[in-house]
């Protein structure tokens, strides 16, 4: 039985990937280790952390479907034959077989139990240890799923970093690790980017010297989109790996989304031993203030959605879009998946909206469906709504949920949540103390807790509704059949002018009437003639609006 028990939760983490603990932190002094690979060299790690190298290790199982998926991408592949001895010589992959129980066979892909032939075309070692020498390797590096994935640096620091691309295992290593393989080499490592209020765009970069001498002088360029490429002489004094945060001239730009390139040259008065590290590219939104009120936005098109950014820093897990898996039966929605994000407990996420103006406005809801079900009590995920009327220079907390606050649904443990219609929860937060003032920016803050997906579907800013006549008015509208394929009933059960308009995904009008009602009046909207998707229902009295979602299914 407890045999069976343990097969069962192995396939369960096979399947989706989610932590029962937490693994080794960040900045931990790495265990040495010696393995004999599959072709009978020794393997040891401290021998190469010697040399100066950098060390990847695939702690991964050949029953494991994760792991397998993310050999066949090629990324540690990629990596190892970019940087390794066969490329710069920077770095060395290893892959450890992490189950115990593993044969040879299995990795050569000869058994039912085994993923695929793991030995074939991989370039790096490959290492199957004794029964007795995996387990002292596990207990020493807290292995607790598969697959682990560790880089450890020279100085035996370790940092954990998930299935990333070849790109962003190298951005890793520069940023805890820096190798010099050039006497003076120096590359940009952050850039302005995200969403700006006004066409002024304050611009902070950050300079890092990889070279092996100090660097004392270089040239920064940068340029906007397609235009004219700007220099700034900078002048310091900065070890191997020191960052340093330059502010350059501001700069006035149009508005909507451009491209930011920037990048070194001349690192002191000479060429620079490794171009590939000297540029960084990122988008600047420059947002023009929203005069169209209400807000409607469904997640049904790109994401992020036009004028949204997204706030990233670790480069790791965060928003993205869901198809399906919004309310409604077609509906999309977007998505983080805690459950995926255990190796950087704590990290935060934004989704910030473009800049509104609520100028004219006497008061605004804001309002937004969410849906979570939690891993189990101990990994407590959290989302928070944050304003800002400065232009994102401080920010107000207006909403904040974890845990069991914020549960939809009930803890399902090692399973991956997919919400159903009945999973959803509507939230709304008062707008009113920001009545009255423009460019006013709203986002969303995800914080790790290694637990479950966290999902945000129909995110509206509407007019606030005042007084219990118009809280009546919201509650008695209905609209059916929904999903429709085409002819759409709204009965309406409070007295007055009311006017009424559906809406696209784009935020075209189809179809609009209004009435004056005195009693129960239905409204009917001929939509046949309209392309599947999601539309939106936009009714408002006097004092009160509602939106509600469509669906047009022929």
């Amino acid at each position: 039985m407890k045999k069976l028990q343990l097969l069962i939760i192995a396939l369960l983490l096979s399947f989706f990937s989610i932590q029962l603990k937490a693994q080794l932190p960040d900045g931990s002094t790495a265990a040495d280790f010696t393995f004999k690979d599959m072709n009978g060299n020794t393997q040891n790690l401290y021998s190469y952390l010697s040399k100066g190298k950098a060390v990847v290790i695939d702690v991964s199982a050949t029953w494991c479907g994760p792991c397998w998926m993310y050999h066949e991408s090629g990324e540690l592949e990629n990596f190892y034959k970019t940087y390794g001895p066969n490329g710069t010589n920077q770095i060395m992959v290893l892959y450890i077989e992490g189950d115990g129980a593993t044969t040879d066979a299995d990795m050569k892909g000869q058994t039912t139990g085994s993923q695929g032939d793991w030995l074939t075309g991989t370039p790096y070692p490959m290492c199957n240890p004794t029964k007795a020498e995996i387990s002292v390797f596990n207990k020493a590096y807290n292995i607790q799923y598969f697959p682990s994935i560790y880089m450890i640096c020279p100085d035996k620091k370790t940092t954990l970093l998930g299935q990333l691309t070849i790109d962003k295992i190298y951005k890793k290593m520069m940023l805890q690790c820096p190798i010099p393989t050039a006497m003076n080499d120096a590359g940009i490592v952050e850039s302005p980017s995200g969403i700006f209020c006004n066409s002024s765009v304050p611009v902070t970069i950050s300079v890092r010297n990889f070279g092996a001498s100090p660097l004392t002088s270089c040239t920064v360029n940068y340029q906007v989109d397609g235009g004219s490429i700007k220099a700034y002489a900078w002048t310091g004094n900065l070890t191997t790996g020191q960052i340093a945060k330059i502010t350059l001239p501001a700069l006035t730009i149009a508005a909507g989304v451009h491209t930011f390139t920037s990048f070194t040259s001349n690192p002191n008065n000479t060429a620079d031993g490794v171009p590939a590290n000297d540029k960084t590219i990122v988008s600047l939104n420059v947002a023009s203030i929203s005069s169209k009120l209400p807000v409607i936005e469904g997640m049904e098109s790109s994401f992020p959605p036009n004028g949204w950014a997204l706030g990233n820093d670790d480069d790791d897990i965060t928003f993205e879009k869901s198809v399906p898996g919004g309310f409604g039966k077609s509906g999309n929605s977007t998505k983080i998946k805690f459950s995926e994000y255990y190796n950087n407990i704590g990290a935060i996420d934004y989704l910030t909206m473009p800049p509104v103006d609520f100028s004219a406005a006497a008061g605004y809801q804001f309002t937004f469906n969410v849906a979570y079900a939690p891993f189990g009590p101990q990994y407590v995920d959290n989302l928070a709504v944050e304003v800002s009327d400065d232009c994102g220079k401080t920010w107000m907390e207006v909403y904040k949920k974890g845990g069991d606050d914020l549960a939809t649904a009930p803890a399902i443990g090692p399973v991956e949540f997919v919400p159903t219609d009945s999973d959803w929860r509507n939230e709304s937060i008062n707008m009113n103390t920001y009545a009255g003032k423009s460019g006013v920016m709203i986002r969303f803050k995800a914080i790790n807790g290694g637990g479950n997906n966290l999902y945000i579907d129909d995110i509206n800013i509407l007019n606030s509704t005042v007084g219990i006549k118009d809280l009546d008015f919201v509650s008695s509208i209905s609209a059916y059949p929904n999903p429709t394929n085409g002819d759409l009933t709204v009965n309406m059960g409070t007295p007055g002018v009311l006017t009424a308009q559906i809406l696209n995904v784009l935020g075209e009008v189809v179809s609009e009437s209004s009435i004056n009602n005195t009693s129960i009046v239905s409204m009917h909207f001929d939509l046949t003639t309209q392309p599947d998707g999601v539309y939106f229902l936009e009714i408002q009295s006097k004092n009160a609006k509602t939106v509600k979602k469509i669906i047009v299914s022929h």
